[in-house]
């Protein structure tokens, strides 16, 4: 059986109007705007949606005071060489999204959906994607510490040329998840990986953990 590789998202940004820190605030609507070179420090954004948007050189916000995401919308934008030290956005969604060149120290993201999402050349430190349903999403070419798909659905995602230094999956669901050259030193969740492509080579790394997840003894 062929592992179905992700969709691609259909994303057409022409005459796109300037856009300005006074633009964005609680549940406002955006079409068809660019952001360029922006501080998002405390703005409140909850609720807003982002409709053929580009977000391009933003900051996020520091650690302590981000801008606040939370059940925001984003569909058929892009966000280019941004900066988020905590990217707040729970139970907010990506559709149709491209966010390519941006780092991103911990991404509280939980919560979301995300359908036909390219993640490319992205530095990412630590992505909470509990409870997320993932349909047709490529991380491409990033480096991810850690990963938390506790209790996310999955679908049709993959990690060409990106690496994962920890992964976990309890209580997800899965099916044609390609995780082939990803060598994680860390799994949580082995149990959960049912639905998931791994190539031989991964096979034989990971052997010692699925014998312990399943209760067999090696000697």
């Amino acid at each position: 059986m062929t592992t179905e590789a992700p969709r691609a998202p259909k994303i057409k940004l022409t005459s796109l109007t300037p856009g300005y820190l006074g633009d964005i605030g609680q549940e406002e609507f955006l079409e068809g705007m660019k952001f360029t070179e922006l501080d998002l420090a405390e703005v409140d954004s909850t609720q807003a949606t982002y409709l053929d948007c580009s977000l391009s050189r933003v900051n996020f916000g520091p650690a302590e005071s981000p801008v606040n995401l939370t059940g925001a919308r984003f569909s058929g934008s892009k966000i280019e060489d941004c900066r988020a030290d905590t990217w707040t956005m729970p139970r907010g969604s990506l559709i149709h999204t491209e966010i390519s060149g941006t780092r991103i120290g911990a991404g509280v993201c939980h919560d979301n959906v995300w359908e036909k999402v390219i993640f490319s050349n992205c530095r990412i430190s630590y992505f909470n994607l509990r409870g997320t349903k993932l349909t047709d999403v490529e991380f491409r070419d990033c480096v991810i510490d850690e990963i938390d798909l506790d209790r996310a659905q999955v679908s049709r995602v993959s990690f060409p040329g990106s690496s994962i230094g920890v992964l976990q999956c309890e209580g997800s669901r899965l099916g044609n998840v390609d995780l082939r050259g990803l060598q994680p030193y860390k799994i949580s969740g082995v149990h959960s990986l049912a639905g998931a492509t791994i190539d031989e080579m991964q096979m034989m790394l990971f052997a010692e953990l699925f014998a312990s997840e399943l209760g067999i003894r090696v000697e």
